[in-house]
This record gives structure tokens, C-alpha cells and sequence, in this order.
């Protein structure tokens, strides 16, 4: 013997089907937006890891070329070496080494283009390292 339950509990099937294909929708378009984000992330993140340890490496070498514990062709040559290990497409004229009044200046520009969806994005970087001389 089965009871009918009231008219009260009973979900009418055609707004339940339409509901779940328009929540199948959003989550494509909210996967697909953090997929996008997610890509550039991949493609922009490096380049601005790069930069940031160039501009250690510029600091550090500007300081031991202040302290008279390195000459500017050995300064110039640790920078260098550092932009080759980054993979950074410059060349070594770009890297200058300066002594402007009493300041030790290691800097070079670089610009790195980023391939997004078609769209080049060009990324200028402009590492430099400074320190007072003693």
C-alpha cells in the first residue's frame, strides 16, 4: 500500500532539468577563465623570477665593485654570466658598469616579449644595483 505524498513535496521535473544545465555552463566559463589565468600566469611569472634574481645579482656585484674586491671586467663578467644562465636574450654590451660620484651603478635594459593567445606583450625590465663607495 503506497501513500501519495501531498502536491507540497512533489518537484516539478522541468525547472530542476533546466537548473542543472545552466550550472554545467558557469562551471565550464569559470574553468575556462582560471584555465586562461592560469596560462599567462605560466607564460609571465618566469620572466619577473628572472628579472628579480638579475637585480640581486646587480646588487651584490655593485656592492663587491664598491668595496675595491672586484674590478669592473669581473663585475661586468658575473653579471653576464648570470643573464646567460637565465636564458635572458640581451647582449653583453648591454650590461654597463659605472662609477658615477661616489656610487658604484651595475644596470642594463632588457625587454622579453611574452606570445599571449596571438597578442606579443613586451615586458621592460630595468635591473639595477647600486652602492656607495668606500
Amino acid at each position: 500500500m503506497m501513500r501519495e505524498l501531498p502536491q507540497s513535496f512533489t518537484v516539478p521535473r522541468s525547472r530542476n532539468a533546466s537548473e542543472r544545465g545552466a550550472g554545467h555552463i558557469k562551471l565550464f566559463v569559470v574553468l575556462v577563465f582560471f584555465g586562461l589565468i592560469a596560462y599567462s600566469a605560466v607564460k609571465i611569472v618566469p620572466a619577473y623570477v628572472n628579472n628579480y634574481q638579475l637585480q640581486d645579482t646587480c646588487q651584490s656585484e655593485a656592492t663587491f665593485f664598491a668595496a675595491h674586491q672586484k674590478t669592473d671586467e669581473k663585475a661586468k663578467a658575473a653579471v653576464w654570466a648570470e643573464v646567460q644562465s637565465l636564458g635572458i636574450p640581451i647582449t653583453q654590451d648591454a650590461v654597463k658598469v659605472q662609477v658615477i660620484g661616489k656610487t658604484a651603478r651595475i644596470s642594463l635594459d632588457y625587454t622579453i616579449t611574452v606570445d599571449l593567445f596571438g597578442y606579443e606583450l613586451n615586458l621592460d625590465f630595468h635591473p639595477v644595483g647600486e652602492s656607495p663607495i668606500v
